[in-house]
């Protein structure tokens, strides 16, 4: 817990399902931070003063779960009930649309958006475009300091030049797949669609998951390898560099990096406490003017990689 904070903010939750809370609804008062709720409860610098989902017995019975002061069941009841500083967005990506359009009209401070910004190519570029510094986009590797250090590293040099890739996810390109073009582009910068293969509608009707063959501006490979989420959720990425190879596994919780010559070098990342760096990350972005880890920018250059290969492999 932050104690003492400079500023207090409101903070409504929208969507009061699995990532609002419910991964944290046995453990609330555990170590691990895997929610919205969790993490803004966390931090003293928030107050969870509303929750709103359009099963109003859903908000309530989140409320109660979490201490929240008022449930609503509609955008509209609750900015009527209260003005509030901070908005998440935690509802499936269908609906991101519409409240962030919504809350245009409304004197709201910060918005903490879950990925994608939006289903559609067109809507997250208008939505980058209104909220460019007063949003972030919950790609939650960027709020790790370990994947920060290494994407400083590899910046720098430290391990040559990147060689060639290989990322394996599944689970839909635009829900799981966007995680792994953002974390890419996060580590070795923008890449290109070079051909796609093997559509799988594994999970999301109309997100399906696809490989594809990507390139740096250096001309450096990377097979994007999707597979079928009903065998097993898989999230891995592995860098060839000339003097180390480098692997992220077991959903980006373990980093691998074995140098040409020397031992393999194995630390575990936080990312059971990356929601909370998230929130921290926010609260310094509104008191101290701290740089905004993920904001809409890079979520829209994750969607349009995913937009490209969606469109190089037939789907509109």
């Amino acid at each position: 817990m932050i104690a003492n904070p400079k500023e207090n903010f409101s903070l409504l939750i929208i969507g009061c399902g699995a990532i609002a809370g419910g991964y944290d609804q046995e453990d609330i008062e555990g170590p691990n931070i895997l929610t919205h709720a969790k993490a803004f409860k966390s931090h003293a610098g928030f107050d969870l003063a509303g929750c709103l989902d359009a099963d109003l017995k859903t908000a309530q019975d989140f409320a109660d779960i979490w201490g929240v002061e008022a449930a609503y069941e509609s955008l509209e009841q609750a900015m009527r009930d209260r003005n509030f500083d901070i908005v998440s967005i935690c509802t499936p990506a269908s609906s991101h649309e519409l409240y962030l359009r919504q809350l245009q009209n409304y004197n709201v401070r910060f918005i903490f958006c879950e990925k994608p910004i939006a289903d559609n190519l067109k809507t997250a570029r208008e939505m980058a475009a209104f909220y460019p510094d007063n949003m972030a986009v919950n790609y939650i590797r960027r709020f790790d300091p370990e994947i920060r250090q290494l994407a400083k590293d590899i910046q720098d040099n430290k391990y040559g030049g990147f060689i060639s890739g290989k990322a394996h996810y599944n689970k839909g390109l635009y829900n799981n797949g966007s995680h792994m073009t953002d974390l890419i582009h996060m580590l070795l910068g923008p890449v290109m669609v070079k051909a796609t293969s093997g559509i799988i509608y594994d999970f999301w009707p109309d997100d399906p998951t696809i490989s594809a063959k990507l390139e740096t501006k250096n001309s450096g490979p990377i097979d994007l390898i999707g597979s079928d989420m009903r065998t097993g959720m898989i999230f891995d990425l592995e860098l060839i560099f000339d003097q180390a190879i480098i692997s992220l596994t077991d959903f980006s919780q373990t980093l691998a990096i074995k140098p040409q010559n020397g031992p393999k070098k194995i630390t575990k990342t936080v990312q059971n406490r990356e929601m909370f760096n998230a929130v921290s990350n926010i609260y310094d972005h509104l008191t101290q003017g701290a740089a905004l880890q993920s904001k809409a920018r890079n979520g829209l250059l994750a969607l349009e990689t995913c937009d490209d290969i969606r469109r190089m492999a037939g789907l509109s």
